[in-house]
C-alpha cells in the first residue's frame, strides 16, 4: 500500500459513522480524561470529520453519532478519575494544599468581589477551567465537595465548545473550498495539520502574552516597598 492510498483510507475513515471510528473516539476521549493522550490526534480527527461534513460526505446525524461516542468516553474517563479522587481523598487533599490551590482560589476571591460571588463548582466554571488546562484541579475540587453531577455537566459543556471548534473549522474549510473533494488525500491531511498548527500557535501566543503581562506586573505587586526613612545608604 502506497502513502496516497494509506492517507485516502484515513480521510475515508473519518467520513462515515464507522463503528471502528466511534470506538476510536471513545477510547481516545476516555484515556484523555485520565491524562493519556497523543498530541494532535483527537483534533486531527475532528477537523477531518468537519471537512467531510462541509463537503457533504458525512450527514449531520452521523456526526452526532460520532460525537456521542466521544462524549460517552469522556464521561466514563471523568467518572473514573472522580472515583479515584474520592477513594484517595486524604492523599489528594494533601496534594490540593501542596500545590496551593486553596490559596489560589482565596486570592482570586479577595481580589475581586465578582469572583468571590462566583460559584467555583458550577458547570460553567468547570467547563471554563477544563478548557484552560485545569481539568485535574477541578476534579479534585469536585471530588472534595462530592459534586459528580457538576463534573458531568462541565464535561458536557467543555466538550461542546472544544469539539465544536475543530469540527466548525473543518466544516467551514470544506464548504469554502469546493474543490476539496478532488484534492489528493496528501493535500487534505497536510491542510488539516496546517489548520491545527495555526490554532495551536494562536493559543500559544495568547498564553505567552498573558504570561508576559503577569511577569511585568509581578514585581510591583509582590516586592515590599521600603519607607524613605528606612533606606540603607
Amino acid at each position: 500500500m502506497d502513502l496516497e492510498a494509506f492517507l485516502q483510507g484515513i480521510v475515508d475513515f473519518t467520513a462515515t459513522l464507522d463503528p471502528r471510528m466511534a470506538l476510536l473516539l471513545f477510547v481516545i476521549c476516555c484515556l484523555g480524561e485520565i491524562g493519556i493522550s497523543i498530541l494532535f490526534l483527537l483534533e486531527f480527527l475532528w477537523v477531518n470529520v468537519g471537512i467531510n461534513l462541509g463537503t457533504g460526505k458525512m450527514p449531520p446525524w452521523q456526526l452526532m453519532g460520532l460525537w456521542a461516542s466521544a462524549q460517552v468516553g469522556r464521561q466514563l474517563g471523568a467518572i473514573i478519575l472522580y472515583r479515584i479522587a474520592r477513594f484517595g481523598m486524604p492523599a489528594l487533599t494533601r496534594f490540593y494544599h501542596k500545590i496551593h490551590l486553596d490559596r489560589f482560589f482565596n486570592f482570586l476571591m479577595s481580589k475581586s468581589g465578582a469572583i468571590g460571588r462566583f460559584n467555583i463548582t458550577s458547570p460553567f466554571s468547570v467547563a471554563g477551567a477544563r478548557l484552560i488546562g485545569m481539568r485535574l484541579p477541578m476534579v479534585l475540587v469536585l471530588a472534595a465537595k462530592k459534586r459528580p453531577a457538576m463534573l458531568a455537566l462541565g464535561v458536557l459543556l467543555s466538550s461542546i465548545i472544544f469539539d465544536g471548534l475543530y469540527v466548525s473549522v473543518g466544516a467551514i474549510f470544506g464548504m469554502t473550498i469546493e474543490d476539496v473533494k478532488q484534492f489528493n488525500p496528501i493535500y487534505t491531511v497536510l491542510i488539516t495539520l496546517g489548520i491545527l498548527v495555526v490554532i495551536y500557535l494562536i493559543t500559544f501566543l495568547i498564553r505567552f502574552i498573558i504570561k508576559r503581562r503577569r511577569q511585568l506586573h509581578q514585581p510591583s505587586t509582590d516586592l515590599p516597598t521600603t519607607p524613605p526613612q528606612d533606606k540603607v545608604v
